[in-house]
């Protein structure tokens, strides 16, 4: 990920606590279909958005990775319906019920006790 193409937003975690990440919404077909692929390493608090996505590969990925299946509930404001924790290479993934994209995080980014709860963009911040 370049640093250049991220945006700052904040993970609301279901304890209240916010923790500050950096997201790159993934739009063009390369960009989705290319995401964290072949890539060593995930830097830390940063992630990949893709909007619309009802599922997902991680074929072709060295690392395991963090899901975290949003749905949008204003604009901006990212509601977290269910996290995937250390998903493994080489599988395949289907959205959960009411999951309308999601969130590609290095492997073991959040604590499964107290996932985040949403996720907010620049805009939807306090």
């Amino acid at each position: 990920m370049n640093d250049r193409y991220l945006d700052e937003a904040w993970a609301v975690t279901l304890s209240g606590k916010r923790a500050p990440i950096l997201t790159h919404t993934c739009r063009s077909f390369l960009e989705r279909f290319c995401g964290l692929m072949l890539k060593r390493e995930v830097p830390e608090a940063c992630g990949l958005y893709f909007p619309n996505c009802r599922s997902i590969h991680t074929c072709m990925m060295r690392v395991p990775i963090d899901v975290v299946w949003v749905r949008e509930d204003e604009p901006g404001l990212l509601e977290v319906v269910s996290l995937d924790i250390a998903l493994r290479p080489w599988r395949f993934f289907v959205a959960p019920r009411g999951a309308t994209g999601c969130v590609e995080f290095r492997a073991e980014s959040f604590d499964p006790d107290d996932r985040p709860a949403k996720i907010a963009r620049p805009e939807q911040r306090e």
